[in-house]
């Protein structure tokens, strides 16, 4: 890890975790939520929850984007797009 990964991790960026470390990050963090009696650090830990999963959405669709990198063109029906096709 570089030294711009260890500032950005210091900052709270998830971009410079590896997906294993981002999963295995998230499921102890998704715990530690279950486990919380305390509302208010509940609703701070559903707030973090959500910023893992925004990141991993986001690898996701990176990862779709360079495999698929010409993604076939959408079928049009003959009378538009969400008409039925039966006269």
């Amino acid at each position: 890890m570089g030294i711009f990964d260890s500032l950005a991790r210091g900052l709270g960026s998830l971009r410079p975790l590896s997906d294993a470390e981002l999963a295995e990050e998230r499921e102890a963090l998704r715990q530690r939520y279950v486990s919380c009696e305390d509302l208010k650090e509940a609703d701070r830990l559903y707030n973090e929850l959500h910023r893992y999963d925004v990141e991993m959405i986001r690898r996701a669709n990176e990862a779709y984007a360079r495999e698929n990198p010409n993604p076939p063109e959408p079928r049009h029906r003959e009378h538009g797009w969400y008409l039925p096709n039966d006269d």
